[in-house]
């Protein structure tokens, strides 16, 4: 499938792409939220397993080591389920939606928000930058918007624009 004829599929006759992108997160501290969990679970529990074994000793106990490595795998795995998904979304900022898209094997799920929720955006220092720009509902934590984009200085003015 072609590039035009994945947007002539999605797109309304009159509407016009004003910005896409995709997330591309990056391994840094400032992605800690994201990438955190795995390497904080692992210290913890390697500090625990040492605490352990110098508190009881270490004769029979060497599986306490393996066992909280065993168990990193498991915010591991969440982790490598986010990217997973990342990897697989893409988004799109129009004259008159703002568009994520799950690109999955054949399959294209699409979730369109009118620009009629939008906010004036909220940039989250991440890397790169996450924008946050449409109310969900009606408390002010039900905030959307695109994850760790390449170019939000691109998407900015467009946002602003749309949010007066």
């Amino acid at each position: 499938m072609t590039t035009s004829s994945f947007w002539d599929k999605l797109l309304e006759a009159d509407e016009k792409i004003l910005w896409s992108g995709r997330p591309q997160p990056k391994f840094h501290w400032r992605n800690w939220r994201f990438f955190g969990p795995a390497p904080m679970a692992a210290v913890g529990l390697l500090a625990a397993a040492w605490f352990i074994i110098y508190t009881t000793g270490s004769e029979g106990d060497m599986w306490l080591l393996v066992l909280p490595a065993l168990l990193v795998l498991i915010p591991l795995r969440a982790t490598q389920q986010q990217l997973r998904t990342y990897r697989a979304t893409r988004y799109a900022l129009t004259d008159k939606r703002v568009l994520f898209f799950k690109v999955e094997g054949s399959e294209t799920r699409v979730a369109a928000h009118p620009r009629s929720a939008m906010i004036p955006p909220i940039v989250q220092n991440t890397l790169p930058s996450s924008v946050s720009f449409l109310r969900h509902g009606p408390k002010k934590v039900d905030v959307l918007g695109f994850d760790f984009i390449q170019g939000a200085d691109d998407l900015l003015p467009h946002l602003k624009q749309a949010a007066k």
